[in-house]
């Protein structure tokens, strides 16, 4: 009976794990990090000024420019209108500086997208100006 009643919990134990790796793709693409690295354009935004006062554009540029290089957190408002925070990729930290430095900018950035708690980000890998 003892050898019946470890077989069937482990059968038990087998079934949930796979149930939950079935669904994990799902839950992966709503909360997580994407598999793969994309290109987004955009401006890169000091988003201090961004949420409080709507700061974009090329009336706001030196003063993104600016506040990043002072510390403001940063982001990207993407052509689609999309805004995400952009944070660095411990592995590669040059990408997340090479942004900042674009500040104001119109820039083509390479990362994995993210989304925690609600929150868009983008894993930058590499920073680049982009054309008009």
């Amino acid at each position: 009976m003892k050898n019946y009643a470890i077989v069937l919990l482990s059968v038990s134990m087998l079934a949930g794990a796979a149930r939950a790796h079935e669904g994990h793709g799902e839950k992966a693409m709503k909360e997580g990090v994407e598999s793969h690295s994309e290109t987004m354009t955009g401006e890169v935004l000091d988003l201090a000024c961004y949420m409080a006062e709507g700061g974009k554009g090329e009336k706001h540029a030196q003063c993104a420019k600016d506040c990043l290089a002072e510390g403001a957190p940063a982001g990207l408002l993407s052509n689609d209108g999309k805004v995400y925070v952009l944070v660095n990729d411990h592995k590669q930290e040059q990408g997340y500086k090479d942004a900042r430095a674009l500040g104001g900018q119109k820039a083509a950035i390479t990362g994995k997208v993210a989304k925690r708690g609600g929150l868009p980000a983008f894993i930058v890998e590499k920073a680049e100006k982009a054309g008009k």
